[in-house]
């Protein structure tokens, strides 16, 4: 996916829900922090993440699927399409509102697509446990975009399952090797990785 393919379906969410900003959570989110130089693994997705601020009963996340998600009209005329989820599938790191990058695209009307920024949407997608978020997360460590000791000290922070906390464990130590980083920030993320898989560390 391209940036403005995400612009797109970000306008067109906000047309189907009649809002002016929507939440982008899936992995094509990190394009609105680096909209260029990501690795091509992590921008291979044909699908968007969208969450309205407000949709206790999923009714919204209900009327972007119908309307441009997966086999749609608009899925068959672009080439892409949007999933849109409920807000209890997405645990972010507290303060994750204050990264966050905003980006507004103007269409039939402006609308701004709220993006967690990396590091935080890595949480919300190791959590889930799954091989493509491995991937996901692997690729961007190799290139540098995720940085393992921010990943961990974000996690650490956030309400998760000791499994969820496990998951992203696993995935900072499949980390590709630290290159050039300093001795002292090895040092660091050693001490990372040993609070994370302590006993007393679990909730």
């Amino acid at each position: 996916m391209r940036r403005e393919d995400l612009d797109h379906i970000v306008r067109a969410a906000g047309d189907v829900i009649n809002e002016d900003e929507v939440i982008v959570a899936g992995s094509q989110a990190a394009l609105a922090q680096f909209p260029e130089g990501l690795p091509k693994l992590v921008t291979l997705s044909v699908e968007a993440d969208l969450l309205a601020l407000d949709d206790p009963n999923d009714i919204k996340a209900t009327l972007i699927n119908g309307a441009i998600g997966e086999d749609t009209l608009f899925h068959e005329t672009y080439g892409y399409y949007a999933e849109g989820i409920g807000r209890a599938l997405l645990v972010l790191p507290p303060g994750w509102e204050g990264r966050a990058h905003r980006v507004t695209s103007s269409g039939q009307r402006a609308v701004t697509g709220i993006y967690p920024e990396i590091h935080d949407l890595a949480v919300a997608k190791l959590a889930a446990g799954r091989d493509k978020d491995f991937a996901w997360a692997h690729a961007l460590f190799q290139s540098g975009h995720l940085k393992p000791t921010t990943l961990l000290e974000r996690a650490k922070a956030t309400p998760l399952e000791p499994h969820q906390q496990r998951f992203i464990t696993a995935a900072v130590r499949g980390a590709p090797p630290p290159g050039r980083r300093s001795r002292r920030n090895i040092r660091r993320l050693a001490k990372l990785l040993e609070q994370a898989e302590s006993p007393d560390q679990e909730q």
